[in-house]
């Protein structure tokens, strides 16, 4: 049975954990994950002429989001001295940089790259497909950014493919709060490990 935090119709997490992967590895357990943003999965995707949505391995982007939240819930200002109204349009204004000095260059690039690695949760997908999301706040908002573009050229469409959303930070951190503590409790039902007891640990709620 799915768990849903939040509203659909704003910000919600929903999951499943439907393979009872008993006495497994846990980077192995197979979740259903859906991610609502004003009423959209931004996990929906069409390839081949049919529907899918986030079917794959769970752990890695729980992990993720509990490494993350100093950086997603803390005060962690986009680095690089570029004008932009959101994360879609500072990246892009960032991309266009050059600089003959390969240092600065290097400098410009890192900077760049740590800071999408913190707060762009594609790195967690483990060879699954997952939209390109942005979690970033914003004084007392929280802003969700995504870009999907890159997925054109294996024919995979997400049904939303761009698009920014605003939400209240605490609505968020509080549904950030409840889907962890949920879907972390579950998966120790379904197999022991001390990775998931220092997740909990690191639980900034």
């Amino acid at each position: 049975m799915s768990k849903i935090f939040g509203n659909k119709e704003y910000f919600a997490l929903e999951y499943n954990l439907p393979y009872f992967n008993l006495g497994y590895d846990i980077s192995s357990i197979i979740g259903i994950l859906k991610l609502w943003v004003n009423g959209i999965d931004l996990c929906l995707f069409e390839k081949d002429n049919k529907n899918y949505g986030y079917e794959w391995t769970i752990y890695y982007i729980v992990e993720w989001l509990c490494e993350k939240q100093q950086y997603i819930l803390g005060y962690d200002p986009f680095p690089l001295p570029v004008k932009g109204d959101n994360v879609l349009e500072l990246i892009y204004n960032a991309n266009t940089y050059n600089n003959d000095d390969k240092c600065e260059f290097d400098l410009w690039y890192f900077a760049k790259s740590r800071w999408i690695f913190n707060h762009c949760w594609f790195s967690s997908r483990d060879g699954g497909i997952i939209p390109s999301v942005y979690f970033r706040r914003n004084s007392k908002i929280i802003e969700i950014s995504w870009d999907n573009i890159f997925w054109e050229e294996y024919g995979i469409n997400f049904c939303s493919k761009k698009g920014v959303y605003y939400l209240p930070y605490f609505e968020f951190r509080k549904v950030i709060h409840e889907f962890l503590n949920s879907i972390i409790t579950d998966l120790e039902g379904m197999v022991q490990t001390e990775k998931l007891a220092n997740l909990k640990n690191k639980l900034l709620f």
